[in-house]
């Protein structure tokens, strides 16, 4: 198990898991494979000392260096584009998963933390509930690709991936739900209302009293501010889960006989994209 020190991983972006980035990652695994690098610069390199010193044999040499290395990297591209593609989402996967994992390491302590603080107490629950249910909601849609698709496909690795982009997202305002509770619960509201009721109740008030008064007020401004950021918070994760259920009832329903439509799933994969976006706590003021 990693701990919070130790682990530096982050999450891939949502642009990572689009066709072009997909399409980039296999001309840049062709062009940049040593079997492609490697011969190709052995070639030039016996061009350049042939023509230097008047060696032909040295031509026929970079000629048959240089093909090796283009051949490669065409075969790379155009014949083996399916394994490499197929490599590439998993690596994509697999540090979602590892993200998602530390993330999750973390909110249970937070959020359990957070349980015991007074007259906030019911946001850390929701929380809490809101960590579970999106696990076995990304969890739904896995068993029901599974049955829709064979899992080695690459088509199953994206819409994976894009779930995952979603649960990523509503972890993360978890997060930063753990993080403003803990920060409202520093404002003592038992103490501020004490202090309200010690300058009120005083039949003529100086202005230093006046000045302290306005103090708490601004403090209670700073804390109904980061309430009203967690139920912002809050909601987004639920209108995103809300999304997944949608989504996932569309899976239950396609047709894996010829009627499965290409763009129905692509689709499914841009709707799942957009909703991470719309989820992360970075929309939130």
């Amino acid at each position: 198990m990693k701990s919070v020190e130790n682990i530096h991983i982050k999450p891939p972006e949502t642009k990572n898991f689009s066709s072009k980035a997909i399409k980039r990652a296999v001309i840049d695994t062709g062009i940049k494979h040593p079997a492609t690098i490697y011969p190709t610069a052995i070639g030039i390199s016996s061009g350049f000392v042939g023509w230097l010193f008047d060696l032909p044999f040295l031509y026929v040499v970079s000629l048959v260096c240089i093909l090796i290395g283009h051949a490669w990297a065409v075969s790379q591209i155009f014949f083996f584009n399916k394994k490499i593609e197929s490599r590439y989402i998993r690596r994509l996967n697999k540090r979602q998963q590892e993200y998602e994992q530390y993330v999750r390491e973390s909110l249970k302590t937070g959020l359990e933390e957070c349980r015991g603080i007074k007259g906030l107490e019911n946001y850390a629950i929701q929380g809490i509930e809101q960590c579970k249910a999106i696990k076995i909601k990304l969890e739904n849609i896995r068993e029901l690709l599974e049955l829709k698709l064979r899992s080695g496909e690459i088509t199953f690795y994206r819409f994976i991936g894009a779930a995952e982009q979603v649960s990523l997202s509503v972890l993360d305002n978890l997060k930063s739900v753990v993080s403003t509770l803990k920060s409202a619960s520093s404002i003592n509201m038992d103490y501020i209302q004490d202090r309200f009721d010690d300058l009120t109740g005083r039949e003529k008030q100086t202005k230093d009293d006046i000045n302290e008064e306005n103090a708490l007020k601004k403090r209670l401004k700073i804390r109904e501010k980061q309430i009203h950021k967690i139920n912002r918070l809050l909601t987004l994760n639920e209108e995103a889960m809300t999304e997944m259920e949608k989504i996932s009832a569309a899976v239950a329903n396609w047709q894996t006989d010829s009627s499965f439509a290409d763009t129905n799933f692509e689709s499914a994969i841009t709707r799942l994209q957009e909703l991470a976006e719309h989820a992360h706590e970075y929309n939130v003021a």
